[in-house]
């Protein structure tokens, strides 16, 4: 019994919709067209209405809020329990059953805040802020981000845009995704982290455990996030667990290397506002284009290995590229050691665990 309930539940997973027409012919109260569908295929009117009840004023007052339909809980229930599935199915067409998804993301937040301060009122005090000029602005965000662990978190999923697209292009199921299919599908795995994270924040709070944004920071990242990643993936893209895992476990220092790459850019930029020219401003902005062209390599390398050319095309082709990119980077790394910068393997050390100490 147990089995054929799971091979049920994993039908349902794969398709849970089922479209049935009413064959029953009837004429529209609306516009008087006659015919045999669900609804009137002149004006839409839905073809079984009954009388106004109780019932059709509380659907009234939902719909002003978006939620009169099924269509937000039935989208959260299946970004629950068939979160891959539901993201292959919006980004293939099927979107009339999906709630819209940045509209969706966004009621989440709100919801989220508003039970975080229902249930934990207290203020977080922020850290005093004495910069002024732009690096104030800069000092403000970076501190109220370093302060709500779980939004910074949120904004990290869009790092992973371009090596998602990357790592996953060839996959069986999603085959040549494009980006701004990529930017759905990370507003459906941020939707998923909010709902993770209010749960976890409402259970902490009910059993009085120590529950601060460090402390939910360092568990979505250590536990929550790399499994709804691998599982949300799995489903999604359709290869088995072992390609899932090491494309799921590559995405993450190609994101933090986009990461570097925008963050040394903009501190050249404020560099420039607050000093203007000089050598610490060509330093910072060499040391970006070491990591946007260490991120071109790992790109070139994943495209290798994924599209497995070598038996038709021979090695040297399949090579080429990268092997030019390897001397380009090899280039700007010696560049940077003459400015005194970190590059090469250094990058790499610096992107997983932070700059080293002198």
């Amino acid at each position: 019994m147990i089995k054929e309930k799971y091979h049920r539940f994993r039908q349902w997973q794969q398709d849970p919709f089922d479209y049935h027409d009413s064959h029953h012919h009837h004429e529209c109260c609306n516009c008087g067209g006659e015919s045999d569908n669900n609804y009137c295929p002149r004006c839409g009117q839905k073809a079984v209405h009954g009388p106004i009840t109780w019932k059709s004023v509380w659907q009234g007052i939902l719909d002003v809020w978006g939620v009169g339909t099924r269509s937000l809980p039935y989208t959260l229930w299946q970004l629950v329990w068939r979160p891959g599935y539901l993201m292959r199915d919006y980004i293939s067409g099927k979107r009339q059953v999906s709630f819209p998804p940045v509209k969706m993301l966004l009621i989440v937040c709100i919801a989220s805040l508003v039970i975080s301060n229902w249930i934990k009122p207290e203020e977080v005090v922020n850290p005093v802020v004495t910069s002024t000029g732009l690096r104030y602005y800069v000092d403000v965000v970076n501190n109220w981000l370093n302060v709500h662990m779980e939004w910074w978190i949120l904004l990290a999923f869009s790092f992973l845009i371009v090596p998602i697209w990357s790592l996953f292009r060839e996959a069986p199921k999603c085959y040549r995704h494009t980006l701004p299919q990529g930017f759905f599908i990370q507003v459906f795995v941020g939707t998923q982290f909010i709902l993770l994270m209010m749960l976890i924040f409402i259970i902490a709070s009910l059993f009085l455990l120590n529950y601060n944004g460090e402390y939910m920071g360092d568990l979505a990242i250590v536990l929550i996030v790399p499994l709804l990643l691998l599982i949300d993936f799995k489903q999604l893209f359709g290869y088995g667990w072992w390609g899932t895992l090491w494309r799921t476990l590559m995405a993450v220092p190609m994101s933090l290397l986009i990461l570097k790459v925008l963050a040394y850019f903009g501190r050249a930029v404020l560099y420039l506002f607050e000093q203007g020219m000089g050598r610490q401003l060509w330093k910072l902005i060499l040391i970006g284009v070491d990591r946007a062209v260490l991120l071109w390599l790992l790109m070139e390398i994943v495209g290798v290995v994924n599209r497995k050319e070598w038996h038709d095309k021979g090695w040297w082709q399949v090579v080429k590229r990268p092997v030019l990119v390897a001397l380009v980077y090899l280039v700007v790394t010696v560049a940077c050691y003459s400015l005194g910068a970190h590059g090469g393997l250094m990058s790499l050390y610096e992107t997983y665990f932070g700059p080293m100490e002198s």
